[in-house]
């Protein structure tokens, strides 16, 4: 569950530097072949540097070693230009630049960096963070009908054209940390709830922001997991403090006794207290939603002061031909 994803992000991570170190292996084999003086370089340049470490070892201060570091790193830096390989061919091989692929930044004690978090988050979320998944620069407004809604002068069209510009200005103020705290989509299934959901993921994500999308079956899960084991370990329940947590089809998920509506009521209120971003999607009504989850939490995500509430309506696109 929530322990095996993250132990598999940080054994992704090792197998990063596993394969870095053949990288950094294969450029040198390269320059030598082109520049055998490189070669003779680094092996002096790496027994001066162990020489140094057994003298300082025994008490002794080794001395010249930093000056004769810098002498040779000038010159395999002018070899390996005359060789036609960039100067900084031979330098340390990593994919992430804050932790160097190690999966922790700082000092004791370290923290998990967060291409390690990135990676846990998409792990949980199976799949729902897909890079070419949906997206707002995919969106088609085209699939949606230009029939009149029924009561209203605007057509199905034009109210999904309105819900993606507010989708884009929530994520937008998630990432600048303003505006609305929530965002609910409600409405009847098949009318792009929870394509505008991972849209606002996306775009989120593109601008810098931590995001952990789940469906409500696998959050109530996890928290039942986490219940169970009574964890109080904050990796083994991200939900509760990434900056944007996304719950897909709220309402699909079991009720647990004493556990569904009290443990999302923690968490909502949590992430509110906190001022984290929530975001839902459900196929349920306002009136049904407060019925199965209590005035208590309806309240909150009807708040106008908290949420952004966006109630779809129309055709199932799903059926429509096209």
């Amino acid at each position: 569950m929530a322990n095996e994803a993250l132990t598999q992000a940080l054994n992704e991570c090792r197998a990063r530097q596993y394969e870095n170190q053949r990288e950094e292996q294969n450029r040198l084999s390269k320059a030598v072949a082109l520049e055998p003086m490189i070669g003779e370089l680094s092996d002096d340049r790496r027994e001066d540097i162990l020489r140094g470490l057994r003298l300082a070892m025994e008490g002794i201060n080794p001395d010249g070693i930093q000056e004769r570091t810098r002498e040779r790193n000038s010159r395999i830096r002018e070899l390996l230009k005359g060789a036609g390989l960039p100067e900084d061919y031979l330098s340390p091989v990593y994919q992430c630049v804050d932790c160097e692929d190690s999966g922790y930044v700082g000092e004791a004690p370290r923290t998990l960096c967060q291409c390690v978090i990135r990676r846990y988050h998409a792990l949980l979320s199976d799949g729902l963070d897909l890079k070419d998944g949906p997206s707002f620069a995919r969106f088609d407004l085209s699939v949606f009908p230009e029939t009149f809604l029924d009561g209203s002068g605007t057509t199905q069209r034009m109210l999904m054209k309105a819900f993606k510009g507010q989708g884009e200005e929530y994520a937008a103020g998630v990432a600048k940390g303003q505006g609305k705290l929530n965002l609910l989509l409600h409405g009847p299934s098949g009318l792009g709830k929870s394509y505008l959901l991972r849209c606002v993921a996306k775009e989120a994500a593109d601008q810098g922001v931590v995001t952990l999308t789940l469906s409500a079956n696998a959050l109530i899960n996890h928290i039942r997991q986490a219940y169970f084991n009574f964890s109080q370990d904050g990796t083994d329940q991200p939900y509760y403090d990434v900056p944007l947590l996304l719950i897909d089809d709220l309402g699909i998920e079991p009720k647990w006794e004493g556990i569904t509506i009290e443990q999302l009521f923690a968490l909502l209120e949590h992430r509110i207290n906190h001022r984290k971003a929530t975001a839902m999607s459900t196929n349920l009504s306002p009136t049904e939603i407060q019925a199965r989850y209590s005035e208590r939490i309806s309240s909150r995500l009807f708040d106008r002061g908290l949420s952004l509430v966006l109630p779809f309506q129309g055709k199932d696109i799903r059926l429509i031909r096209r």
